[in-house]
């Protein structure tokens, strides 16, 4: 293959371009190579994940500590509150060791507690702890939060509560830790686990493991809990891939195994939730999860309480899970009208107000009837559809409470701190933040982020950046060779699904569809006509269908094998032409 300029620019993209690839590869193994799987035994364990990469590494730091306390609880039957976060991770976390628990005994005194969302917010609180040693609660063990409840931990110690803190989130930055009894987490300094990026419902599972381990006496567990481990893995790869952690090393594992038992999976929500969202048959990938499965779940906290969604998760009654999925599509179908509404909303505001303009390099809006349990979500579709970081909030007339979502390369949790004199809480990460500000002070707040925005980042990164894998010859396009891309699945961050480039391309027919025809049909036809043309979809690009109608383009896509006609398909990402063409 040839070499290319590291950069061109598409029509809607920067293109991230492959470099030069040994002849006589076949296109799968040219991604590998692109990927940096060159040695034989690499491409093999890639290829079969073997779950013992999960089970067999040294134990998490603290995670002795932590199982012993639960087993001891367990025997003395004191009471235990599993205390979870109100996303898919968190859900899933949470059920993940309620089931082992109730399978070590059935009769143990275990219950969960989510926090409300637009209540209580994040994470551990105080009122909730006080309540729960109120009610009787000897231990409490957290999933998916608590790495930074410092003050929360000194209260449970001073009820006499047991505190365990199992999370993946990061850490203070000022290094102190909550006095809890014990601490799981992947990631602490000085104490990294060998994988780090486990999710939250990751790190739940190797608890629910080594703690089935210890009362078993054994490495080896009885029938009973290898099924529920089993059966957790489904949950934890559900986690993992709604959380958008990188898809490599344990957690490729993780999801590949889970995905693969997910038919087969005894916990009775999952079957229910697997019909309702319309993939109740056939393969599991992530596009499930990801785009099915985990928006109900995150809709029970979004719109209305996660505790529904934990339930579906650890209710035996068939008819109560179905009852529960019915409740949790209806929940998101709700979410989906009302992040429209905020869509259109906030796409007309970010023009009015000159903030995809030229020089300003953010968008930060406010609306008193903005749901903040929504807006998050709406601040992803606003970077897509503009490049830049987004920042949308709920005035309540006194204050603001919102999400932010960025682009690569810049820190919104890091321009949070810039502008912190205006803020009142905030907290997050890189790529994504939540925050809250006084009415009165978020004209000052927005001017501030978008001018720290606007000096930070180049006009150039405002667009999109499209990594491609390798260039592909009309040719080699073919249902088997598109069938061996699927050996590289499960596919997601870190391990997205393969990009392709192919030059020389002409749009011999265009045609927009769909109910409200906002995308493309495309016959992509090579250079030297001899080939069946290469059939194409481009999502939500109808109004370029004129421009490109016979146009000889370079095209960048997925390729897919569709469902109906079972020839192969392109899913386009970007086209680009020479000027003149």
């Amino acid at each position: 293959m040839d070499s290319y300029p590291d950069e061109v620019k598409g029509l809607t993209k920067r293109w991230r371009l492959p470099g030069s690839t040994p002849a006589g590869m076949e296109l799968r193994d040219r991604i590998l190579s692109a990927r940096g799987l060159t040695d034989p035994q690499a491409v093999a364990s890639f290829l079969s994940p073997n779950l013992h990469d999960v089970t067999e590494p040294e134990p998490l730091s603290g995670i002795d500590q932590a199982v012993e306390i639960l087993a001891e609880s367990l025997k003395a039957h004191r009471p235990i509150v599993i205390y979870g976060d109100y996303d898919v991770d968190g859900i899933t976390a949470t059920a993940i060791l309620w089931h082992v628990m109730k399978v070590i005994d059935a009769d143990a005194p275990v219950s969960t507690y989510v926090p409300h969302r637009l209540e209580e917010g994040y994470g551990l609180n105080a009122d909730a702890i006080q309540s729960l040693a109120n009610d009787g609660t000897a231990t409490i063990i957290t999933v998916d939060c608590g790495i930074t409840a410092t003050e929360e931990a000194d209260l449970a110690r001073s009820l006499g509560i047991e505190l365990i803190i199992t999370d993946h989130h990061r850490p203070r930055d000022d290094g102190q830790m909550p006095d809890a009894a014990a601490i799981v987490h992947p990631g602490l300094p000085g104490k990294e686990h060998a994988f780090a990026d486990l999710a939250g419902a990751g790190v739940a599972w190797k608890v629910a493991l080594h703690l089935a381990r210890h009362v078993s006496g054994s490495r080896e567990v009885g029938l009973p809990l290898r099924n529920i481990l089993m059966d957790g893995l489904c949950l934890a790869a559900m986690g993992t891939i709604a959380d958008v952690m990188p898809l490599s090393g344990e957690n490729r594992v993780i999801a590949h195994y889970g995905l693969r038992h997910m038919e087969g999976c005894r916990n009775t929500g999952v079957q229910s939730l697997l019909q309702i969202s319309g993939s109740g048959s056939g393969k599991q990938d992530t596009q499930v999860v990801g785009f099915r499965m985990g928006p109900r779940l995150n809709a029970a906290g979004r719109m209305g309480h996660a505790r529904d969604a934990i339930e579906l998760f650890t209710t035996a009654d068939a008819q109560r899970a179905d009852d529960l999925a019915r409740e949790l599509s209806s929940l998101n179908r709700k979410r989906q009208e009302v992040e429209r509404g905020i869509l259109l909303q906030a796409r007309e505001m970010a023009v009015e107000q000159g903030m995809t303009d030229p020089g300003r390099h953010a968008i930060v809006l406010r609306h008193p009837e903005w749901h903040p349990g929504v807006v998050g979500i709406v601040c992803s579709r606003l970077v897509e559809a503009f490049g830049r970081p987004t920042i949308l909030m709920q005035d309540d007339g006194e204050t603001c409470r919102g999400s932010a979502r960025s682009i690569s390369g810049y820190s919104i949790h890091g321009a949070l701190a810039h502008c912190e004199e205006h803020l009142v809480t905030y907290g997050g990460h890189d790529m994504a933040a939540g925050m809250t500000v006084k009415s009165s002070c978020f004209d000052e707040f927005a001017e501030a982020l978008i001018s720290h925005a606007s000096e930070n980042i180049s006009p150039q990164d405002l667009m999109q950046e499209l990594n491609i894998d390798t260039e592909a010859m009309r040719q080699e396009i073919t249902v088997p060779t598109i069938s061996r891309l699927t050996e590289l699945r499960p596919f997601g961050r870190g391990n997205p699904a393969p990009r392709v480039l192919l030059r020389g391309m002409t749009v011999i027919h265009a045609v927009a569809f769909g109910k409200t025809a906002d995308h493309l049909k495309l016959k992509l036809q090579d250079e030297d006509g001899k080939g069946a043309p290469l059939e194409a979809i481009w999502w939500g690009q109808a109004e370029r269908c004129d421009s490109i109608q016979k146009r000889m383009v370079s095209v960048v896509g997925k390729l897919e094998i569709d469902d109906y006609s079972r020839k192969p398909c392109l899913v386009v990402d970007d086209l680009s032409w020479e000027e003149g063409a």
